[in-house]
């Protein structure tokens, strides 16, 4: 990693924990901490590690998902390092500004295992197809399902949803067609030796003779997973387990509170409509803005007494603690892993 690179890390750690500590302020100002943390003592403590559970589910699914996409491009990829790649990913999406540095870690990470970029990037591009595909469905019902109560109670706020479902949704055709459409690839080259061919010097053109390997790469990549259709189904199939999971973590915190019975599916349908409203910001782990949603949405679930409890739970689990234990495994991985022998077949 160049130095660069570290210090824009840098940067964006410093940009994340000032988010952090200006929403905490403006949160938890005015509230009686001393009975805050009296409250928190006294949760269910089963209900916060099967919250936890979840989360280890999450990034277990992404990395099935992950290694059986490098797996079918004929690219070695034990579960460990599958492993390794989902936390890499975590930690950098919720670090970067619109997770934005979540996948570029991840190429990274592969590279330095002697994965082909073009096998990594196509395999993380249909990880994210995927996805994306079950975030939005999941949203889509969810808004279907609460829209009463959220046109009655929250007003606005469906507009702001719609917003951020609509780039959703226009990021996901763009991921189907960069993987599925050969033309599209081919004008895209075509686009990039145009400008390529007007820079100066010499340069240009080896960059040119390696854009089209990559892209001759890409393209037969490309053609693999069309020929296995079915691998995409599965991907779907684990990652509805994988959105499952992180998207009921708000109950299993509702049951740690010790509150009267809620539905389920109505909890796990207001994260669905939260997540993908926040996604679309451009901040680190949508920091400030999560927290305020969720405040916004589930203030119909949950007793006012108990709502920042229920928040600073919520995401305390699902974002915080995950983000140190991904950036310690990443530090340890970064200064004491080495390189492995992973090679193409």
């Amino acid at each position: 990693m160049t130095r660069k690179q570290l210090f824009r890390i840098a940067g964006n750690l410093i940009v994340f924990v000032g988010l952090i500590a200006l929403t905490f302020f403006i949160l938890l100002r005015g509230q009686d901490l001393p009975q805050l943390a009296a409250v928190l003592l006294t949760v269910k403590i089963r209900y916060l590690l099967l919250a936890s559970g979840c989360m280890c589910v999450f990034l277990l699914c992404e990395a099935m998902n992950i290694r059986k996409c490098l797996q079918l491009l004929g690219c070695r990829c034990g579960f460990l390092q599958a492993i390794r790649y989902a936390l890499t990913g975590f930690f950098f999406s919720s670090v970067t500004p619109s997770a934005s540095g979540g996948q570029p870690m991840q190429l990274y990470d592969m590279h330095r295992d002697r994965i082909p970029v073009s096998s990594g990037a196509l395999a993380l591009l249909m990880q994210f197809c995927s996805f994306q595909t079950v975030t939005v469905c999941f949203a889509v019902a969810g808004f279907a399902a609460m829209y009463s109560v959220l046109a009655e109670q929250i007003g606005g706020f469906r507009y702001l949803f719609l917003l951020g479902a609509g780039l959703n949704l226009v990021l996901l055709m763009v991921t189907w067609i960069a993987i599925f459409s050969r033309r599209l690839t081919e004008r895209l080259q075509q686009a990039a030796s145009w400008l390529l061919h007007r820079l100066p010097g010499k340069k240009p053109l080896q960059l040119e003779q390696s854009l089209t390997e990559q892209l001759a790469l890409y393209q037969q990549s490309s053609v693999c997973f069309r020929q296995n259709k079915t691998v995409f189904f599965r991907l779907l199939l684990v990652t509805i387990l994988q959105i499952g999971a992180y998207y009921s973590i708000p109950y299993w915190i509702y049951l740690s509170l010790r509150l009267p019975l809620y539905s389920f599916w109505t909890i796990v349908a207001l994260q669905a409509v939260l997540h993908v409203t926040v996604s679309a910001l451009p901040l680190p782990g949508a920091v400030g803005a999560s927290e305020s949603g969720f405040l916004l949405l589930f203030r119909m679930v949950f007793p006012v007494a108990a709502l920042h409890d229920a928040m600073l739970l919520s995401r305390g689990v699902s974002f915080y603690l995950f983000v140190a234990l991904s950036g310690m495994a990443f530090a340890i991985s970064t200064l004491f892993g080495h390189k492995k022998n992973s090679e193409t077949n």
